[in-house]
């Protein structure tokens, strides 16, 4: 029973953090729907938690199944709210999921040795993901957006931000000397979906893995300083259009689009295309949606329909702003309080990537795969805290 619990624990890994769920059911299976798997994976857990209570959830997780709780009260208060159409409904379906899962995923993390077996699954997970961006970028065949590798997960800004968490997530299994191989070696995925909030979240991440010593130098401080200007470097080079020579060098500027050159400062401007101008534009309106209604907002899915424009604000801050005013974003920051509370080092600087990640994203909280890096950064500081106990009795 235990190997099966484990070869479970493996198989929902990769079935949503190589979005392997999402592709099946839009290209090969649609009558396999997402809801399906939301319910295998909640009966795993339920499965689980019947065989393991009363001892279910160790205190430590306290904190975050109250956040769990206060975000499923706030998400059916902010619906209350709202103007309750369609548009509401649908989100606040999401939220329901979204919680169950994320409290799913912390159970399944019980079994023994999961943890182990999570961050092994998720070190093939995003080497398989960078291999499937190299052939999606040099051979489209899955991505969404022409010129911009994303594998199966289709979204280029979806592939390279999973890259970052994933690589962060795995990257105590990596021996010390071949942790910065491994990270650039990422980076290279990371860099072929065109997408600029990912590169700056690989930076963000690189800098938190030197300043936190998962990378060792003969000198800390000269380490950082090191990781700093390499990753500074790389993202001045890809902004300013310095990189197309590079790019050129090694024949690849064949595969790139006027949507990537764009992104690449081709003109020696950065964040000068359309993408940047509508972002730019959706952000003025959230920030004077939010300053009409700055302690409730205007309630649930106001931003992602209920306003009459196509796009969301893409930042969580703004989202959560403008639906739910000072209360919104008071129930997110307490879970990044939580999370960095919770965390051992790695958890720390994935806490640090989220809430960088969220200004660039309105859906962090609406993805599977992100889920399972919130509930991994929670119990693996248990297990990180249950090592250190023994050492030291």
């Amino acid at each position: 029973m235990r190997r099966i619990f484990q070869f479970l624990v493996i198989f929902i890994v990769v079935l949503y953090c190589s979005f392997a769920y999402g592709y099946l059911y839009e290209n090969v299976f649609p009558s396999l729907k997402v809801l399906y798997w939301y319910i295998f994976t909640i009966g795993f857990a339920l499965s689980i938690a019947i065989l393991r209570l009363p001892s279910l959830l160790p205190k430590e997780y306290l904190y975050f199944v109250v956040w769990i709780f206060v975000y499923l009260c706030y998400s059916i208060f902010n619906y209350l709210y709202s103007s309750q159409n369609s548009n509401a409904e649908q989100y606040l379906t999401t939220s329901i999921e979204m919680s169950v899962l994320l409290l799913s995923f912390l159970i399944i993390f019980q079994i023994d040795d999961s943890i182990r077996l999570v961050r092994l699954t998720i070190v093939l997970v995003v080497m398989f993901s960078v291999v499937m961006n190299l052939i999606d970028f040099i051979t489209p065949m899955w991505s969404k957006v022409p010129g911009r590798a994303a594998g199966l997960y289709e979204s280029p800004t979806n592939s390279g931000k999973m890259l970052v968490f994933m690589m962060v997530a795995g990257l105590p299994l990596i021996a010390q000397k071949f942790r910065l191989i491994y990270c650039m070696f990422i980076g290279i995925g990371v860099l072929i979906t065109f997408s600029r909030g990912p590169w700056l979240l690989w930076g963000v991440a690189m800098l938190g893995l030197a300043s936190t010593g998962y990378f060792v130098f003969a000198r800390k401080l000269a380490g950082i300083f090191f990781v700093g200007v390499l990753c500074f470097a790389i993202l001045f080079l890809l902004l300013t259009g310095g990189m197309l020579e590079y790019l050129r060098a090694f024949g690849l500027v064949d595969y790139l689009t006027p949507n990537t050159l764009a992104r690449l400062g081709a003109s020696g401007q950065a964040f000068v295309d359309i993408s940047t101008e509508s972002r730019v534009d959706v952000a003025k309106k959230a920030w004077a949606v939010f300053q009409n209604n700055p302690w409730l907002g205007a309630g649930m899915g106001y931003t992602r329909g209920g306003w009459g424009i196509g796009i969301g604000p893409h930042n969580m801050y703004l989202t959560l702003a403008a639906e739910g005013g000072l209360l919104g974003v008071a129930v997110f920051l307490s879970l990044l309080a939580i999370l960095f509370y919770t965390g051992d080092g790695i958890g720390k600087v994935i806490t640090i990537v989220y809430a960088a990640s969220s200004m660039t994203s309105h859906n962090n909280l609406e993805q599977p795969a992100l889920l399972i890096i919130l509930a991994f950064i929670v119990v693996t500081n248990k297990v990180e805290s249950a090592r250190l106990q023994i050492q030291t009795s």
